[in-house]
């Protein structure tokens, strides 16, 4: 089973400065706030389980990965 991914990561647009979730290059929120974007981040990887959360800094670069659920192993 493949895992599915999420992504927290900064945006800076002319009208403001964001945290975005995103899943598979779909804009899932926009949050003001980082933890706030974690948070929902985590709560979409939970319910999507097995999946992964990858947290970025401002600059881009990794910060965390979360892993969510477990995949089935086979035979």
């Amino acid at each position: 089973m493949i895992r599915r991914r999420y992504l927290v990561r900064f945006l800076v647009s002319p009208d403001s400065l964001t945290w975005l979730v995103e899943h598979e290059g779909h804009l899932l929120s926009r949050h003001c706030r980082k933890r706030d974007a974690v948070r929902e981040g985590a709560r979409q990887a939970r319910t999507g389980a097995p999946s992964i959360l990858v947290v970025e800094r401002m600059d881009g670069t990794r910060q965390s990965a979360r892993r969510y659920g477990r995949e089935p192993r086979g035979r």
